[in-house]
């Protein structure tokens, strides 16, 4: 199988390498500051502040845009933003939350890919209060959580292909749940996970505890299909891979959508910890069944598959 099990099968003689690409050194702080600058830009709605490649490939939601349309003119500020990095690959993820000019605000994910200083992709999802059903809470993302901080030490770093053998995992968990083929996903037992801000696990509902392995045990996901895995972005010093898939249903499943779609583009920060997920912060937008995510996937099967 190509994908992400011939990826992890690497692991074994790479002893936790990351892949690297000859291009001219850009340290955490470098990687930072075009971060900053492309926030600036954003804010300024200046596409032309930002340096591109000269064929900078640019997504948001999943369509082919031109920089100057992914921008807004009511953007404000930021009140949240927590950023990772990739320093030997020029990749960079980070998920925000932008205000707006009446006060409402944007949950935004964004990718770049940057080569010799130049950004040669840009990916992004935005989502705006009912884009996403139910699943909306970005006044309670206002500060960064500690997990999403860590800076780990070398020694006790788990390693690229680790950190996405962990959220390759929980993704399994979700295509095989209430099947023979389950797995369980390798959480931990208190980990944390919010949705456009939500917290929807590690709470108390309805006077019951809900575990991030609660919803497994009761088959809840038993419907869900999940297309197009990649993760663009590993962080080893953070301990944290964004993963960007496209939740769907299986085939005669009714839709868990109350608004636009049966889909969703999904961005996912996971946070690991020896294998094992501590908190997931992710970015949501509801795709209609057409629309294509805008790139190949890593592993798993496309949309085009049978559900």
């Amino acid at each position: 199988m190509k994908g992400i099990l011939g990826i992890v099968a690497l692991a074994a003689f790479a002893a936790g390498a990351t892949p690297a690409f000859a291009q001219a050194p850009c340290d955490r702080a470098c990687l930072t500051k075009i971060i900053d600058t492309y926030f600036a830009a954003l804010i300024a709605n200046d596409a032309g502040a930002l340096r591109q490649a000269a064929r900078a490939r640019i997504t948001q939601n999943g369509a082919e845009k031109k920089l100057a349309e992914t921008f807004w003119d009511s953007a404000q500020s930021i009140a949240y933003r927590f950023d990772i990095v990739n320093t030997n690959r020029g990749d960079t993820g980070t998920e925000s939350v932008i205000v707006n000019a009446d006060g409402s605000k944007t949950m935004h994910m964004l990718r770049l890919k940057v080569v010799n200083g130049a950004i040669t992709e840009i990916e992004t999802i935005k989502a705006n209060q009912g884009e996403a059903d139910r699943l909306w809470d970005p006044d309670r993302l206002s500060s960064v959580s500690p997990d999403l901080q860590l800076s780990i030490r070398e020694a006790e770093r788990d390693s690229y292909y680790g950190l996405i053998a962990a959220a390759e995992g929980y993704w399994r968990a979700f295509q095989t749940n209430g099947s023979p083929d389950y797995h369980p996903a390798p959480l931990l037992p208190d980990a944390r996970r919010f949705e456009n801000g939500l917290q929807t696990t590690a709470v108390v509902r309805d006077g019951v505890y809900q575990s991030a392995q609660r919803g497994f045990d009761e088959g809840r996901f038993a419907v869900r299909n999940i297309w197009d895995r990649r993760y663009p972005v590993v962080d080893e010093e953070r301990g944290i891979v964004l993963s960007i898939v496209r939740f769907g249903l299986k085939g005669g499943a009714t839709s868990q959508s109350v608004v636009t779609s049966n889909d969703r583009l999904v961005a996912e920060f996971f946070a690991v910890k020896r294998g094992q997920i501590q908190e997931i912060q992710a970015v949501l937008f509801n795709l209609p069944d057409a629309q294509a995510t805008g790139w190949p996937p890593d592993t798993g099967p496309g949309r085009g598959s049978a559900k």
